[in-house]
């Protein structure tokens, strides 16, 4: 593949006295972290982003006011994605509940912000019922501490998407832990390759360079369970929205496929799959399976 794209890749864990927590949090801290990131990073009363001589250096116009890919002229995809676990139902308790965040190219330097932010949010509550503390925040691929509650260490690792090898596997199990737009399903294996290149594309377009190859594959279902999920977001641009979504898995044994589409599978599993990625959606797990 012709492309480079830089993901650092962080676990985080955070502890609850006590929560009441709603079906779906993949906006709550979208437009939550937006809220305080706002609130830390500006010192005016009236923000102006657009009109404002720092925007090009600040965190929050790059996350929710910049208005146009490098590469197009649609909403860019966010360099920093909250992926919070999907519980599909209110859950209420105690305790530690993790999240994983990707930032993509060099937004890595934001991490001060991303751990100021979070504590800040967890001051305020997911909402009033659900306040935390920041414990942890973990390299996703060393396991090394990052930040553990009270300081920072320069255990960050970034891998570049281009560099990793894909599993060659007959058939494969692919479990979606987040819920995946989608109009119907199940899905075939190559359109989902297509959706995770869909995906990757957008991101190497605001944050790496290059072009991103076409696979080829050609599959067939074995079996599949999926459940659905109509989610409801509501933002000041656009309003109440709702989207249809799955969870579940299917199983496919690979007819034919070749270098690329067994490296996609790979990637897809760190970044996801199809649209929404800034509320945490299309993630999924893959297993090789005995058919």
């Amino acid at each position: 593949m012709k492309f480079s794209l830089k993901l650092t890749k962080l676990r985080v864990t955070l502890n609850f006295p006590h929560y009441n927590l709603p079906y779906w949090l993949g906006n709550k801290f979208r437009g939550g972290f937006g809220s305080v990131l706002l609130k830390a990073v500006c010192g005016y009363l009236r923000p102006e982003c657009r009109d404002c001589s720092s925007k090009d250096d600040c965190l929050y116009y790059a996350l929710y006011e910049r208005s146009e890919q490098k590469r197009g002229k649609s909403q860019p995809v966010r360099a920093i994605n909250f992926i919070p676990p999907f519980f599909g139902r209110s859950v209420a308790g105690s305790g530690r509940i993790n999240l994983e965040i990707n930032v993509f190219g060099d937004y890595v330097r934001y991490l001060p912000h991303i751990i100021y932010g979070l504590r800040f949010l967890g001051k305020i509550g997911l909402n009033r019922h659900s306040k935390y503390t920041l414990e942890k925040i973990t390299d996703y691929f060393t396991d090394e501490i990052v930040y553990d509650g009270s300081s920072v260490y320069p255990n960050v690792k970034t891998i570049d998407l281009s560099k990793l090898d894909g599993e060659e596997f007959e058939s494969v199990r692919v479990k979606f832990i987040t819920p995946i737009e989608l109009e119907r399903v199940p899905l075939s294996l190559s359109y989902l390759l297509h959706m995770i290149r869909r995906r990757l594309i957008l991101f190497v377009n605001e944050y790496g360079k290059g072009e991103v190859q076409n696979c080829s594959c050609s599959d067939e279902l074995i079996a599949s369970d999926w459940r659905s999920h109509r989610l409801f977001h509501t933002s000041k641009r656009l309003g109440k929205r709702m989207f249809q979504a799955y969870t579940g898995y299917s199983d496919y044994r690979i007819v034919e496929a070749d270098e690329n589409a067994f490296k996609l599978l790979k990637i897809g599993s760190l970044i996801g799959a199809g649209a929404k990625a800034s509320f945490g959606m299309g993630l999924f797990k893959i297993e090789p399976i005995e058919i």
